[in-house]
């Protein structure tokens, strides 16, 4: 019987303010169920609006989407942007892709896939009929499938999804040639080095930045480094299909129906239903949320946590939110400054936060204090074995004075230059100021603010950036990929030997009871030496026009439109 590949999926039921409507701070709900039909088309909760009533599924229109930022490239094998992501999803498809709701579908494969005993080997049947976007309108089979996971793996391809498999797919003595192979003319199968639990999660769309979209192989060898350029093209199998002869660069990004996509709904009507999708970069929060009100806009991609209540104050706009998979956290500088590198001083500083005061003066009650390497939604997360920190000034001074700091000590934090950023370093400027650190806050762009610790352990006159990042919904994202001392996004450089070995092999145990166990003495060990501040699980807040219809919220904030409609 094949799998039904839900060993990473997210719980149910603790999925905080999810409203079937129009959201208000405190609503309560749980995630909504959902389904595939036999045709491919997602049929999950749609989330209608609730406003008016829904009408039926309507073809044709524009749909104009408001973005927080510009984008760098389209290439889904070298995303990075949450902004590219977006656009990216909706232009390719992966194997398998993940749904508002957290579970595993197919997508470019038929069906789930048949796993051995010993949970090596993965056999995927790939649907039939699918075809490349024009001027490469040949039929996908399983040798593009082979040619694209290959060349993902090629170090010298540079894509970002390589590491999700080094150990598995590819690494010393692991030949992709071997682990990835065509066993007949649409089916693939996957022999995996070592058991990997979180196989499907590393590789799904909308899960995994869509850096296993799949791609003709030959517009990416004719293209070369212009491949995925806004000003040249990019080209896939998804819904949509990028105009760039329309899109003009900074202002908007045009996206054409694609009329030979695989998918239809339930009902036998061809995805996608509208004609066209443009996106829109629009930086400052107030001039989206007008044009949202105003109907010059269908969608924003965010709205800040204050302004829900101004922006859903109009008849015709809905605001929807989830919990995310983003935390908000202070990176800090724990390998070459002193202060920071100590674990006691790093104890002290989360004692001096007043995060739940945070929570409340600057969110507005719509996020979540982290107190733990998971969101407390996440099947993984166990609140008895992460180490906490309440605000307790005595205890976080207590901590400096051990660690030889009693007067406190001088600390530089570089937050990136967003309100929500900058505005939460000046709150803990003022709280760690109650027991001597003395925080300077200095706003920088957001590559000023990575730059220092992108490419190893930054010197000693750099101290903090506060910012936030985003993973899926495998437990390894929040777990190896962060905090392994050889992960490539593990950016505190953090290193324990201990946790190390526990995410190794919690990485090839799929007894989720048994894995789930291992987490926990990962978070009680990380959650102990706190590498980095953990502060806040933000929630993703979107809005839109009530005529925009099937509108739904993904934790990580992207947003698929292949199936939404405008009720005009």
């Amino acid at each position: 019987m094949p799998s039904t590949g839900r060993e990473e999926s997210m719980e149910r039921r603790s999925f905080l303010r999810v409203a079937g409507g129009a959201v208000t701070a405190g609503a309560g709900s749980v995630l909504a169920g959902c389904t595939t039909s036999d045709n491919g088309a997602n049929s999950e909760d749609t989330e209608t609006a609730t406003k008016t009533a829904p009408s039926q599924q309507q073809s044709g229109g524009e749909l104009v989407v408001a973005m927080q930022s510009d984008i760098e490239t389209l290439h889904p094998h070298k995303v990075a942007k949450t902004t590219d992501i977006t656009m990216v999803e909706n232009l390719g498809n992966s194997l398998y892709r993940v749904n508002s709701s957290g579970e595993i579908q197919p997508d470019l494969a038929a069906e789930m896939p048949t796993i051995s005993d010993d949970g090596k080997t993965y056999t995927v049947p790939i649907r039939e009929g699918v075809t490349f976007h024009e001027p490469y309108d040949r039929e996908l089979t399983a040798d593009d499938i082979v040619a694209n996971y290959r060349r993902i793996l090629d170090q010298d391809y540079g894509a970002y999804g390589r590491g999700n498999y080094v150990g598995t797919l590819v690494g010393d003595d692991i030949d992709p040639e071997e682990t990835v192979r065509k066993t007949g003319e649409y089916e693939v199968t996957f022999e995996l080095a070592e058991p990997y639990a979180p196989f499907l999660f590393k590789q799904a769309s909308m899960s995994s930045f869509g850096w296993f979209t799949i791609v003709p192989m030959e517009a990416v060898d004719e293209h070369g480094s212009d491949f995925g350029a806004i000003s040249n093209g990019v080209w896939s199998t998804g819904p949509f299909k990028y105009n760039p002869d329309e899109s003009v660069s900074g202002s908007e990004y045009v996206f054409d129906r694609n009329p030979n996509y695989f998918k239809s709904d339930d009902q036998g009507n061809q995805l996608p239903y509208v004609d066209r999708v443009v996106y829109k970069p629009i930086p400052e929060a107030s001039v989206r949320n007008t044009q949202l009100q105003s109907g010059d806009i269908h969608v924003s991609e965010s709205v800040a946590a204050t302004q829900i209540s101004s922006v859903q104050s109009s008849s015709d706009v809905e605001v929807r939110e989830k919990p995310s998979t983003a935390r908000m956290s202070q990176w800090l500088n724990i390998v070459n400054y002193e202060p920071t590198s100590k674990k006691p001083v790093r104890k002290a500083m989360m004692h001096a936060m007043n995060r739940e005061a945070i929570v409340q003066t600057k969110f507005d009650g719509h996020a979540t204090v982290s107190d733990s390497l998971f969101p407390s939604w996440h099947w993984a997360y166990d609140d008895e074995t992460a180490v906490t920190y309440d605000n307790d000034v005595d205890e976080a001074e207590s901590l400096l004075a051990d660690a030889g700091y009693e007067d406190g000590f001088d600390l530089k934090c570089e937050p990136e230059n967003q309100p929500k950023y900058v505005d939460v370093a000046t709150i803990l400027q003022q709280q760690f100021k109650q027991v001597g650190i003395d925080m300077t806050v200095e706003p920088v762009s957001k590559t000023a603010a990575w730059e220092p610790i992108n490419s190893g352990p930054a010197s000693s006159d750099w101290h903090s950036l506060i910012g936030d990042y985003t993973w899926g919904f495998s437990a390894d994202d929040y777990t190896y990929s962060t905090f392994h001392s050889e992960a490539a996004f593990n950016y505190t450089h953090y290193s324990n030997e201990e946790a190390d070995q526990l995410m190794e092999e919690a990485r090839h145990v799929t007894d989720r009871d048994e894995r789930k166990d291992l987490y926990g003495e990962v978070q009680n060990i990380v959650t102990d030496d706190m590498p980095k501040l953990f502060q806040l699980w933000t929630n993703v807040i979107q809005g839109h026009r009530s005529s925009v219809r099937n509108f739904r919220v993904w934790p990580s904030a992207y947003m698929g439109f292949e199936d939404v409609w405008i009720d005009e």
